[in-house]
């Protein structure tokens, strides 16, 4: 059994607030491979992170601003840490550039694409060249992931970022309401061969099976899951082959997993 990649979701989001540099480097200090962020473009062409396409969520006064209309500026004012606690009163949303600034080497971030305008796409190519993540040990392109729920743009990212692997995200909401899991399974298989993915992130249910799994490895295809909280899914997707794991409590999942491993050698 293999020890996968943890990917820290929104950062360490059990404990800091969410897509902010403090859950970034919580993350990393509890030993997550990857963080994983939310990306959108200002209007005035800045790339922030932050899930919502508004910041009223994360915000102790509810204060609703939307993001594709609004300034770095404008952005800047509102405290979006408040709202996990005192001690994060303060914190502003991050822009990418100061995410990739504190990223430690050998370490790597799955860039969530929120925005599906061609313009993101641009300036992060530009950001990107700008702000190279420090890694000599990794093979050019490997430091950074994108990721995307919509196909279309997934195909356009690797467009413009041909040597960067691109993800596909996909729920399994909307196909256990319509179809059969085979039919599911056959749906996205077809989907995956036509938009020039290296992989796929998908929910952690119990549609991933042994079956998929091999469908994906015969196409070359990374293999990875999120939404995973549990110390079972997580052993069974691991037992299934997946690359990496995306979860809100890095070090405890790590833990968990370690703890599985090493009782099944002992055991052996």
């Amino acid at each position: 059994m293999n020890n996968p990649l943890i990917v820290a979701h929104r950062g360490a989001s059990y404990a800091a607030p969410e897509n902010t540099i403090p859950s970034f480097k919580l993350a990393f200090k509890e030993k997550a491979d990857f963080i994983e962020g939310d990306f959108w473009l200002t209007k005035d062409n800045e790339i922030v992170c932050i899930h919502d396409p508004d910041t009223k969520r994360v915000t102790e006064e509810k204060i609703k601003v939307k993001v594709r209309s609004s300034t770095l500026s404008e952005l800047r004012k509102l405290d979006v840490g408040s709202w996990k606690g005192i001690e994060y009163k303060g914190i502003r949303i991050p822009t990418l550039q100061e995410v990739l600034q504190i990223i430690p080497e050998r370490k790597r971030i799955h860039i969530e694409i929120k925005d599906d305008r061609e313009l993101f796409l641009k300036k992060l190519v530009e950001i990107l060249k700008q702000f190279p993540i420090p890694n000599d040990h990794l093979p050019k392109g490997h430091q950074v992931r994108i990721i995307f729920f919509n196909p279309t743009i997934v195909q356009l990212a690797k467009k413009y970022l041909p040597e960067i692997k691109t993800y596909w995200i996909f729920g399994w909401d909307f196909s256990k309401k319509k179809c059969l899991k085979s039919l599911a399974q056959r749906r996205l298989m077809q989907t995956l061969r036509t938009i020039n993915s290296d992989g796929i992130d998908l929910n952690a249910a119990i549609y991933i099976d042994e079956k998929l799994v091999k469908s994906l490895r015969e196409n070359n295809l990374d293999f990875c899951a999120y939404d995973v909280e549990k110390v079972e899914d997580a052993i069974r997707l691991i037992n299934l082959g997946v690359n990496s794991i995306t979860t809100n409590s890095p070090f405890k999942m790590r833990e968990e997993i370690e703890s599985v491993i090493a009782r099944n050698k002992a055991i052996s």
